[in-house]
């Protein structure tokens, strides 16, 4: 014979599934809150991101073209002193071992130089017109040509894509300490020539452009009397 309460099972059941669902419905808001709180970016931490990362490229892309156009100005500027300094000695040798002519009547200020190499031979450095076909360069270029048959054959001595901006000659003095004038010499003065000479390295782009500026001064080694 049993006892107790028929509808005790009953009651009994309801109560554990109402707290399974509980538990159920409790488990699925915690991974639902799990879930929005997982790590990731917002829209804004997304587009300022790439905003810096923007920045940033555009401050390496012209750091990096900066240091490309200043290694080429460099470069450019290496050539042009190397031809400047080519160009002096031979112009300081060819004055220190031969006389300086004065059947031309040199100026205060000229812009070539005409030396007395022998033979009835001159030897002549001077400045050309742009695009001289004897510079053998491009049409925007001046070069420094010499001749030393009198002024009959023409050779460029400046490097290609130098234009040469200024070649000043100074004689002093202007009248030679070699020739009498009546009885006496005009003057006691051991000729001398300053030169004072610009090159500019003509490059693809004028940003590119290198200059250099240089002045030196040399007597002549002849003693005519």
């Amino acid at each position: 014979m049993t006892g107790g309460n028929p509808s005790t099972p009953s009651r009994q059941y309801r109560r554990d599934s109402a707290q399974g669902k509980k538990y159920f419905c409790l488990s699925l808001s915690k991974a639902y809150r799990q879930k929005r709180t997982l790590p990731g970016f917002s829209l804004i931490e997304m587009l300022v991101a790439v905003t810096l990362f923007s920045i940033m490229v555009i401050v390496i892309s012209q750091t990096f073209m900066s240091f490309n156009q200043l290694h080429r100005k460099i470069a450019n500027r290496a050539i042009v002193s190397q031809d400047l300094r080519f160009v002096m000695e031979m112009l300081v040798r060819a004055s220190r071992d031969h006389a300086i002519s004065y059947a031309f009547a040199p100026l205060p200020r000229d812009s070539q130089l005409v030396l007395d190499i022998g033979g009835g031979q001159t030897m002549i450095f001077k400045k050309s017109v742009i695009g001289d076909s004897d510079c053998g360069d491009s049409p925007q270029v001046s070069c420094l040509l010499l001749s030393t048959d009198n002024g009959v054959t023409w050779a460029p001595v400046s490097a290609k894509r130098v234009n040469v901006e200024r070649f000043d000659v100074y004689i002093q003095p202007l009248l030679s300490p070699f020739v009498l004038v009546g009885t006496s010499y005009p003057n006691s003065v051991q000729p001398f020539v300053t030169f004072n000479i610009k090159e500019t390295y003509q490059a693809d782009r004028a940003i590119d452009n290198a200059s250099i500026e240089a002045q030196t001064t040399v007597s002549s080694r002849m003693y005519l009397r």
